[in-house]
């Protein structure tokens, strides 16, 4: 009996090693890398020219774009209304640190979307809300908005903001 039950564990072992191929499931998470669009490139010598001056106008952002830093990212801040007061702000970057796999690698509870044929991550808190867009295979694009009480409503909210921006930017940067 015990021989026979040896071998029947056995053979239930190959017969599951025959059918295992070693690999893991072949279907990634939901555009991680399913990008359809053409490449960009973010070799971008202005951090400022990610959005040209009648595109931030369009969305808004009224005062002058300043170049700064938003957790180690060299990008450029656009302010509407006065800053710290109402109105609403969105930093962007063309970010050569961090992949769009590394950022949602990193950032577990992101929101995966699609514009344009680009993968994006949204991760929504407090700090306002922040787009990751797989734009290239050597970094992404970033950029957070901040939607401040007394924004007018046509803005929307932080999200909605960001978004808007990422369009706009992604436009802007240039092909790889």
């Amino acid at each position: 009996m015990r021989n026979e039950l040896a071998a029947c564990v056995i053979a239930a072992g190959l017969l599951l090693a025959g059918c295992s191929t070693g690999e893991t499931s072949a279907d990634p998470p939901p555009n991680d890398s399913a990008r359809t669009a053409a490449a960009k490139s973010l070799d971008v010598a202005d951090r400022c020219s990610l959005l040209a001056e009648d595109q931030a106008r369009a969305l808004g952002l009224d005062q002058a774009p300043k170049p700064g830093n938003t957790n180690g990212k060299a990008g450029c801040q656009y302010e509407a209304g006065t800053p710290g007061g109402p109105g609403w702000s969105a930093f962007v970057a063309a970010d050569t640190q961090r992949t769009f796999l590394q950022f949602i690698g990193a950032e577990l509870g992101s929101q995966r979307l699609d514009l344009g044929g680009y993968p994006t991550a949204k991760v929504n808190n407090a700090s306002g809300c922040t787009f990751v867009v797989d734009v290239a295979d050597t970094g992404s694009l970033l950029v957070t908005a901040l939607v401040r009480s007394g924004a007018p409503i046509e803005v929307g909210t932080s999200c909605d903001a960001a978004k808007r921006v990422a369009e706009a930017a992604i436009q802007n940067l240039p092909a790889a």
